[in-house]
């Protein structure tokens, strides 16, 4: 019986007279692409995602005191037990407080430009909670909220229409009833909406003046990511009844929005594993086709082998090792590939990388690349195997 060292010497000796590195390459694309996803596509689907939701806004949760429907009920405000419970719950990224009903006021710009604004109190949370950029100045921090401080921000459709442009707002004073307020920010952004026309004051500010409904009866609440929209919406009425009474609590999200991107990730990751599986089918299908135009080409090879006295299983062990040399270099080849990528993406996406689920990743693509290999291989390899001596030497 031949050696297992001289076995493998020859295989990779015939592997590259062969030349068969399109099926080596597809493998290797194919386990690439496996590693990235096993690794980081946790992390990549959680950015894009990210990216998605924060477009539609999908992934805030409007969180309301639904008492003004209901004629004779008091009207209720959250306690701030209640907001810092769900602070903690699992998949809750921010919360943010808000006086809902604003108050509109009515302001003059430059020249004879003047402008009713409706103004909604906020807390220094809001602007992360609904991806706000800045267009000129700053947003709010904890002590324009603590401090009650007299500032605002605007819209920037507002800052254009009493200024012309963002930057010249900021400084200007608004006379507000009888108070003077200081722009001290422009805000915009996707998710800002009609907002976008309006002010925004500390709501701590708006409640010493009783402006608007003078209580915290709105919550935005941020949720990490999409899946972790439906767990939230079932557990908030729990953890806020827990802390107080809140009878007609209503709970809004953009549910439409939320099931299509749903549907677009399940069929984007589909694609991504179905795009893999051809890959490595593509590879098998190589090794297959390979081996038995090799065992077609060597027909004559394997008679004088047999006449010789070489026996059937070192026949079929040859060409089989032939296939493994073939699909494991595949596998190799796009390990390191991978583990370069992986990487390259972490660093890119700012995340740390995963070492246990990297090398078990890689240890799973071996074996499965040694399947390939073997699926592929062992059909030609067992008919090279079970040749006639006889037709096998005279064959052209």
């Amino acid at each position: 019986m031949i050696a297992m060292s001289d076995l493998f010497r020859v295989s990779l000796r015939q592997v590259v007279r062969q030349r068969g590195f399109g099926v080596i390459i597809s493998i290797a694309l194919g386990i690439t692409a496996f590693i990235v996803l096993s690794v980081l596509g946790r992390e990549i689907r959680y950015k894009v995602g990210q990216d998605m939701v924060l477009m539609g806004g999908v992934n805030v949760i409007q969180v309301l005191m639904g008492d003004s429907q209901y004629p004779g009920q008091p009207r209720r405000e959250f306690f701030p037990a209640a907001v810092e419970a769900l602070r903690r719950l699992p998949g809750v990224a921010l919360v943010s407080r808000n006086v809902r009903e604003g108050k509109r006021f009515a302001l003059r710009g430059e020249g004879e430009r003047s402008l009713s604004v409706g103004f909604i109190g906020v807390d220094q949370y809001f602007s992360e909670v609904y991806s706000l950029t800045l267009a000129a100045g700053r947003f709010f921090d904890s002590a324009d909220i603590e401090g009650r401080r007299r500032v605002c921000m605007l819209g920037r459709e507002a800052a254009k229409n009493l200024y012309s442009e963002p930057e010249q707002a900021i400084g200007k004073l608004l006379f507000l009833e009888k108070d003077v307020f200081e722009v001290v920010g422009v805000v915009s952004g996707v998710m800002l909406g009609s907002w976008g026309q309006g002010g925004f004051l500390p709501y701590t500010t708006m409640i010493d003046r009783n402006w608007g409904d003078g209580k915290v009866t709105r919550l935005f609440v941020r949720a990490i990511g999409w899946e972790d929209v439906s767990p939230l919406v079932r557990l908030i009425p729990t953890v806020v009844r827990e802390h107080q009474a809140a009878p007609y609590l209503v709970v809004r999200t953009q549910e439409e929005q939320l099931a299509r991107i749903k549907g677009t990730f399940l069929w984007v990751e589909a694609l991504l594993w179905l795009g893999i599986a051809a890959s490595l089918m593509l590879g098998g299908f190589g090794i297959w086709y390979g081996t038995f135009a090799a065992v077609r080409a060597r027909t004559r090879e394997v008679g004088l082998k047999k006449a010789m006295g070489g026996s059937d299983t070192d026949i079929m062990a040859q060409f089989l090792a032939e296939a493994l040399c073939k699909s494991v270099a595949g596998g190799i080849l796009g390990i390191v590939i991978g583990v370069v990528l992986v990487e390259a993406g972490a660093w890119a996406l700012g995340t740390g990388i995963s070492y246990p689920l990297l090398i078990a990743s890689s240890l799973g693509s071996i074996a499965f690349s040694a399947v390939i290999g073997v699926a592929g291989g062992l059909y030609p390899a067992i008919q090279a195997s079970r040749m006639d001596v006889v037709s096998a030497l005279r064959f052209e």
